[in-house]
């Protein structure tokens, strides 16, 4: 197998001349904007300000008075000067004594922070990184701070909570620790924002072949809709394995479920997993007994209806059963109960059951999704009404979003003791505004009228009445509200 060649160059070797590597420095003229001053480190006297010969990422040679003392392996303290950016770094001699122009050539190794300070064991277990996806690299753009009207660009390849890792041409001869961006980030399908970040360290590094300047940033500061810019990005387009660890990095995405993928089980392996989650979530609010296993959340039901789930990263974190009864069938619900006369015939509805999402995913809009993805799939199936029952304390969430109490209690045997409340919703009264407020609409039902709307499905020609036009008004006030307020779940 063959070896990175860079891997093979021990940059920490003071025998190892080449400071700049791979990397042609760039010549630096008396009147360019960068200026050094150098001092031994751990002295308290004044710097004195010496000339840059050439300069590039990883170190730089300087033109200091002949004598000057700078034997190899001494430690500096140096303030570079790049624009109108300082900072301050370290770097060691790694050779001196050359005349050049009547000077002393002096030729410097920038010492990186991981040499100075480098992370503790804890500090590495804690932190979490998350490769970005190689089909929708964020891509960064920054004013060169030593050049003008030049721009630096950056492709970012990994994300932590609090900084980057990205590529960069190096052709980049002026990036060094310490010096502060202002970048204009786009991450692909979420947006742009505007981050001011902070180098911490500069290497080479290689990817398919090439060679590039690999650049690690921390954040300066990020602003709660950039924090929301980036969570949303990393949930769609990274390997985040859960919500709850992007939203622990501080990184609350506004929409989860644009991540997930929505679809039906088509194997024996997601009807399995499908129990494995409804177990989960049963047990983790009481509602079934300790000795359950996944099998007993099985019926026979489960073999004559649709099971709708939603995939995170190829797990199955939320899931409904939807039943397409016909004439001449019952609902699962009538072994518990008798339906009110007023009620529906069975074949406009959809009976929605065995509903379960992974307790580390509650916090987000994933039910919201779900239930988008049911009105869809009855009114497509010519059914306007759908059924479900649930427990007391998510009753008022359910009205709220304009559903209906039937005004009929009941317990089920796999649920003992639990109370559970009947439901329905007419899906095209609440797509047009009728028994929901604004809020709820605009979150949960306007994508989906307006989908149906542009589809022509019978029942929707109300999207023009004055009640949509004040809700479509008013819907990104709405969405704004419901991002700042925590969300209750099924």
């Amino acid at each position: 197998m063959t070896q990175d060649p860079i891997k093979l160059r021990d940059f920490e070797d003071l025998n190892f001349k080449e400071v700049h590597d791979i990397i042609f420095p760039a010549d630096v003229r008396e009147n360019d904007l960068v200026r050094a001053k150098i001092r031994l480190s751990g002295q308290s006297s004044d710097p004195q300000l010496v000339r840059i010969w050439k300069m590039s990422p990883l170190g730089i040679e300087l033109l200091v008075p002949m004598s000057s003392g700078l034997d190899k392996g001494r430690l500096l303290d140096i303030e570079l000067k790049i624009g109108r950016q300082v900072t301050l770094l370290q770097g060691t001699v790694v050779e001196s004594g050359e005349e050049l122009r009547g000077s002393e050539l002096v030729v410097i190794r920038l010492n990186t922070p991981s040499k100075l300070a480098a992370p503790t064991a804890e500090e590495r277990r804690t932190s979490s990184r998350w490769i970005c996806s190689t089909q929708f690299f964020p891509v960064a753009i920054a004013p060169n701070p030593s050049q003008y009207n030049d721009f630096i660009y950056l492709t970012v390849r990994d994300i932590a909570g609090g900084g980057f890792r990205a590529l960069t041409s190096l052709r980049n001869k002026f990036l060094v620790s310490g010096m502060t961006l202002d970048m204009q980030i786009s991450f692909p399908m979420t947006g742009y924002s505007a981050i001011r970040a902070r180098i911490v360290r500069t290497k080479l590094t290689a990817d398919n072949g090439k060679d590039y300047l690999e650049v690690g940033f921390e954040f300066s500061h990020l602003s709660a809709s950039q924090r929301e810019t980036i969570g949303q990005y990393l949930v769609q387009f990274s390997n985040a394995e859960s919500l709850s660890e992007v939203n622990s990095a501080g990184f609350h995405p506004p929409s989860f479920s644009k991540g997930v993928d929505f679809q039906y089980i088509k194997s024996l392996t997601d009807f399995q997993d499908v129990l494995e989650l409804r177990l989960l979530a049963n047990r983790g609010v009481g509602k079934i007994p300790p000795s359950y296993s996944a099998a007993s959340m099985a019926d026979r039901f489960d073999s004559t209806s649709r099971i709708l789930v939603g995939k995170f990263n190829g797990k199955i974190v939320g899931t409904i059963r939807l039943r397409f009864a016909e004439l001449g069938e019952t609902l699962e619900l009538e072994q518990y109960l008798k339906l009110p006369e007023t009620f529906p015939q069975i074949n406009q509805i959809v009976e929605c059951s065995r509903a379960a999402t992974h307790p580390s995913y509650r916090r987000g809009d994933l039910w919201y999704s779900m239930l988008q993805h049911i009105a869809i799939a009855a009114l497509r199936a010519n059914r306007s009404f759908a059924v479900i029952c649930t427990t007391k304390e998510l009753l008022p969430m359910y009205k709220k979003l304009g559903l209906q109490d039937a005004g009929i209690t009941f317990e089920m045997p796999i649920y003992p003791g639990v109370e559970q409340h009947l439901m329905y919703v007419n899906l095209y009264d609440v797509l047009t505004g009728v028994n929901v407020g604004p809020l709820a609409w605009a979150i949960v039902w306007q994508k989906v009228a307006e989908f149906l709307d542009e589809q022509q499905l019978h029942g929707t020609k109300n999207m023009n009445s004055t009640r949509i036009k004040v809700y479509r008004f008013f819907a990104p006030m709405a969405r704004l509200i419901a991002m700042l307020r925590p969300q209750k779940t099924k």
